[in-house]
């Protein structure tokens, strides 16, 4: 089993054709559906699940997991807008060698999620348990009789379980992309619509005036070519630069003073007459 990406689908078209009666001259139309296989997983159990007890959510472990209903095989399909899960079981193939089978569909759920209803929730649909991560309550209904029930779907692996709830999660996440893609789509149209309303009155819109880039009177261009011959740019910083004086260059500074030699004599003298006469 497999989980196909989203990007690299198997595209299957089937063509409908539809009939108008709104005139004698009835034309067929063609409509084009789109199918897209999203996902396909070789063994899903299906199990037969009481009502809820709580209003908790449905619970693995009141369905008696030993013994399933059914063990068959997966296949999600997106047809349009709808989420289509086919439950697909093996049976005798009639007319055939022994051991022959053939599949057919054990049960089926459309989901139609919309944005704006709370009851097209994914949720309506299909349900996690409360007490797994490999089990889902799913709501199927009978094309024949327009019958809803729940039955119980569950995966030996849990990166079956993992894929299967990623492909709800995806086909989601798409539509409201595509919701947001229709928005804008409509907002372009009626901005298109706008424009054509204000300028309908068949008069031609003149052109933007060009700026006049004709030079003036005593005005010049300065090109710069660059040459062995040419003269050098120079930048403001090496412009603003202030070049140092000539007799400042390289002077030190005035040597001291020397030292008053009569002031240094009585100074010695009156050191000496201090000692003798200690």
């Amino acid at each position: 089993a497999k989980r196909e990406d989203t990007n690299n689908k198997r595209l299957c078209q089937t063509m409908s054709t539809n009939v108008g009666s709104s005139s004698t001259n009835e034309e067929e139309s063609e409509k084009v559906v789109i199918e897209q296989r999203l996902l396909k997983l070789d063994e899903v159990f299906v199990y037969k699940i009481p009502a809820m007890k709580t209003a908790d959510g449905h619970r693995a472990e009141d369905w008696n997991l030993a013994t399933p209903l059914a063990t068959c095989s997966l296949i999600v399909n997106r047809r349009d807008d709808s989420l289509c899960i086919n439950i697909m079981a093996e049976r005798p193939k009639a007319n055939a060698p022994p051991g022959a089978t053939e599949s057919y569909l054990f049960a089926q759920s459309i989901i139609q999620v919309k944005s704006d209803q709370s009851s097209h929730k994914l949720e309506h649909w299909v349900e996690p348990v409360v007490d797994s991560s490999r089990y889902f309550a799913m709501r199927i209904r009978d094309s024949r009789t327009g019958r809803e029930a729940f039955i119980g779907i569950g995966f030996r692996e849990r990166n079956d379980a993992t894929n299967f709830r990623m492909t709800m999660e995806d086909y989601v996440a798409a539509l409201k992309r595509e919701e947001k893609a229709q928005v804008l789509h409509q907002q372009f149209e009626q901005s298109l619509e706008h424009q054509s309303a204000e300028g309908g009155d068949g008069e031609e819109q003149p052109l933007p005036s060009m700026s006049n880039l004709s030079l003036k009177e005593g005005e010049k261009i300065h090109i710069n070519i660059k040459g062995n011959g040419g003269s050098k740019r120079v930048t403001p910083a090496a412009s603003n630069k202030q070049t140092p004086k000539k007799g400042l260059v390289g002077l030190r500074k005035p040597p001291p003073p020397p030292p008053d030699v009569d002031a240094v004599a009585a100074k010695a003298s009156s050191v000496e007459n201090t000692v003798s006469n200690t």
